[in-house]
């Protein structure tokens, strides 16, 4: 079976503040990607071209409120449904005030 490839980010502000500097980072390889503000209620999304996904834990950092916010590293969650061989993409949802999560949802046609 091919690996799963990512192809793109979806970063959504469920919060009523703007959130900014938000940044998904894979430690191991240093690779990331991020977006600048995003409004309370709003999707800031992305592509870049397909990656392999290795498993290799990621971490969110962001900025709301005047403070800096960090889920630490944790691993990605990918649906038993998620079929494979199509590309996907990775769903950051900023929920409140510190708290944060990813996971890998399958890339819309």
């Amino acid at each position: 079976m091919p690996p799963l490839q990512i192809e793109g980010v979806a970063m959504e502000n469920q919060t009523q503040m703007w959130v900014s500097a938000v940044r998904l980072l894979v430690p191991e390889t240093g690779n990331f990607v991020s977006c600048g503000n995003i409004a309370p209620g709003s999707i800031c999304s992305t592509t870049f071209p397909e990656a392999a996904y290795s498993g290799s834990p990621v971490e969110i950092t962001w900025s709301q409120g005047g403070q800096i916010h960090s889920t630490g590293q944790f691993k990605l969650q990918i649906p038993a449904d998620l079929a494979s061989e199509r590309p996907a993409m990775v769903r950051l949802v900023i929920s409140g005030q510190g708290s944060a999560g990813a996971m890998v949802v399958q890339r819309p046609d």
